[in-house]
């Protein structure tokens, strides 16, 4: 693992975090804060790849947080992000390695957007070339068994994790290659050429890709969007797509089928998150483990929120300003964080391109609530460097951990320049 940026309050490392008990003691971490990729494939990501399925998704996050068990401290708490839909795996995760779990500490933010799928507009959308797809996907297994080959090994050949299952499926998800890697994909099944009434399908599949079936244009145009989509802005935005334009609007379905489900889709708007709240098992009690290692304990005290003059018990649950205005009358009861401000998103760095950007104030409440005065926080996924940000703000020491070359030098950058805010060498 390479050291990137080492002071006296800070440590960044470049590599896995599998490898945290090669860098660091046994026993030296006094809270964990980290926010690990959900295994979903955001935004088509490799390093939020679903790594092959639930259990081995499990496994990865279990094998990951056994070593991170080995360098906290007895009693060390550790508040790892989940997805509701998949908290279930966190949890399962860190109790395979050894944690207990203790609670989920529920974000409520209110300002995600919906990732559904409009029933009634795929209908009118499909095509009939299904048949084709397996054809092609069908073609590739039988090449690849000839070739002795499996699925991981040409996943590992392209950089993929889990493409090639899609390349040679006769299930749900069939995908037939991009042009682009047919070349590679030919010289590693050792093939010469393809046969031609497989070229011709692939051809015309990548050709017809993305395109909708012709139901689609029977549909009458009803006016253009004002603007993309909401989730199409979110991308252009954080600089993953450039701005997509606006486009015509066809709302009215065109067969019978399709008007049947107009309405229905598949998913709810994202309004909430969790951090699952875990400790290391203590040596004897609470008591002796809070004098021996300053560990095992919650900073109740520090984490309050104050309403009409009452200091209240830090609960687990936590608003986001869109979400608060809802419950402006409750919401003092609770701890209360804005989204982060683009100043706060791109300070020290410019523009801040990583796709999940957490409140500083948010992960300053997290990391105060787990980690004694003067204490260490950990972060096994370190991204653009937020935590280490508010642990620093904190009074905290730091150590982070980052595999993605291109999020570690945001991380520097930005936490470079909180350390200058520190010694009050910038203005906040």
């Amino acid at each position: 693992m390479k050291t990137e940026l080492l002071t006296e309050r800070v440590a960044l490392f470049q590599g896995d975090a599998a490898q945290v008990a090669q860098v660091l003691a046994p026993s030296s971490i006094d809270a964990i804060v980290t926010d690990p990729p959900a295994g979903i494939g955001l935004m088509d990501k490799e390093w939020d790849g679903d790594r092959g399925g639930r259990e081995q998704w499990v496994a990865w996050l279990a094998g990951v947080m056994r070593e991170a068990l080995h360098v906290l401290k007895p009693g060390g708490h550790a508040l790892v992000w989940a997805l509701p839909r998949t908290s279930h795996w966190t949890a399962t995760a860190l109790e395979d390695a050894g944690f207990e779990v203790r609670d989920i500490v529920m974000h409520l933010f209110g300002t995600g957007f919906p990732k559904s799928l409009d029933v009634s507009k795929a209908i009118d959308k499909q095509k009939d070339n299904r048949e084709a797809v397996l054809a092609v996907t069908r073609w590739i297994a039988e090449a690849r068994n000839r070739a002795g080959l499996t699925n991981a090994q040409i996943d590992a050949f392209f950089g993929f994790n889990g493409m090639a299952g899609h390349w040679t499926s006769q299930g749900a998800q069939p995908h037939v290659p991009h042009e682009d890697y047919w070349p590679a994909l030919l010289e590693l099944l050792g093939v010469n050429e393809l046969p031609e009434a497989i070229r011709s399908l692939a051809e015309g599949l990548i050709s017809d890709k993305g395109k909708p079936g012709p139901d689609w244009f029977r549909r009458p145009v009803t006016g253009t969007h004002k603007e993309a989509a909401a989730g199409q802005r979110w991308l252009a935005n954080n600089g993953l797509r450039s701005t997509p334009a606006p486009s015509s609007r066809r709302d009215i379905p065109a067969t019978d089928a399709a008007r049947q489900w107009q309405g229905w889709g598949t998913a709810l708007k994202p309004a909430a998150e969790h951090w699952i709240l875990a400790r290391k098992p203590l040596v004897g009690t609470v008591a002796k483990n809070v004098l021996v290692h300053r560990t095992g304990a919650l900073n109740i005290d520090g984490c309050r929120s104050s309403t009409e003059g009452k200091e209240r018990w830090p609960s687990h649950v936590t608003f986001g300003e869109e979400a608060a205005t809802h419950l402006s009358a409750e919401v003092p009861r609770f701890f209360y964080v804005a989204k982060p401000s683009r100043a706060e998103r791109h300070a020290g760095v410019g523009h801040n391109f990583h796709p999940t950007v957490k409140p500083v104030g948010l992960m300053r409440w997290l990391c105060r609530l787990v980690t004694p005065p003067g204490g260490t926080v950990l972060d096994l996924f370190t991204g653009s460097g937020t935590t280490g940000i508010a642990a620093l703000a904190e009074g905290f020491e730091f150590v982070g951990i980052e595999r993605e070359p291109e999020y570690l030098a945001l991380a520097r950058a930005r936490i470079e320049h909180a350390l200058k805010q520190v010694r009050g060498e910038v203005t906040p």
